[in-house]
């Protein structure tokens, strides 16, 4: 087994619990465990675009039969990680320049609009919360171990913004296009630059004190532009 495979495994049982809760329509039972767990590989960038995903090799891999690892490929398609082509099987998708620029566009209108939830409701206590997040060292994430802290991270001051806007309806809908965001920032990264890293952990941190400030409109914008800035600033 190699590094990065045991590395996924160990952080799997985490994982697997903090998706099956937020997913919507998820599959149950084995089933849903290797949907969770593929999800996960697939935000950490362990499969990549354009990858071809063998039925017989991931039943093999969680010694199951083919039907629940069917299962679990159809609600990742579904979530937009899969596509199943005619005499090429399944794979992982390769979305276009253009369709993730659509993508983070919309995403980050949502991401604005739970800041503004947050400020309009939030108590002292989730500020102090909030505020106590903070990034880990960003120098190794080509590293599958230390790209998993950071991933964290960034799920931990996202969902703490949500929790702070008091919307579960919402954030069950739209917690997967975070998911999804970070599976299509990762594809075919070896490693994230250290400037880059750094500038969008200072984007959260001025996020982070708008809120904090109760200032709805910069919190707000300032959020929309960090969301929507994330594509141009990782693949320039």
């Amino acid at each position: 087994m190699d590094e990065e495979l045991r590395l996924l495994i160990q952080d799997s049982e985490r994982q697997k619990r903090m998706m099956s809760r937020k997913a919507m329509n998820a599959p149950t039972g084995m089933a849903g465990e290797i949907a969770a767990e593929l999800e996960r590989r697939m935000i950490l960038g362990y499969y990549k675009t354009g990858e071809s995903l063998s039925f017989k090799k991931l039943a093999d891999t969680f010694n199951v039969s083919r039907q629940p690892v069917s299962s679990a490929l159809g609600h990742l398609r579904a979530c937009g990680y899969v596509e199943v082509l005619p005499q090429v099987g399944c794979r992982v998708v390769e979305p276009s320049r253009e369709e993730m620029l659509d993508f983070f566009r919309v995403h980050s209108a949502i991401e604005a609009v739970a800041v503004e939830l947050a400020v309009e409701r939030k108590t002292e206590e989730e500020e102090a919360q909030l505020a106590a997040i903070q990034p880990p060292p960003t120098g190794g994430l080509h590293n599958i171990g230390e790209r998993t802290l950071y991933i964290r991270y960034i799920d931990r001051f996202h969902d703490q913004i949500w929790s702070m806007a008091k919307s579960p309806l919402l954030e069950g809908q739209f917690s997967g296009l975070r998911n999804l965001a970070s599976f299509y920032l990762w594809q075919g990264i070896d490693e994230l630059a250290f400037s880059a890293a750094e500038k969008l952990n200072e984007e959260r941190r001025q996020i982070a004190a708008k809120i904090i400030a109760g200032d709805k409109q910069a919190a707000a914008r300032l959020m929309h532009r960090h969301v929507i800035g994330k594509p141009k600033l990782v693949y320039s």
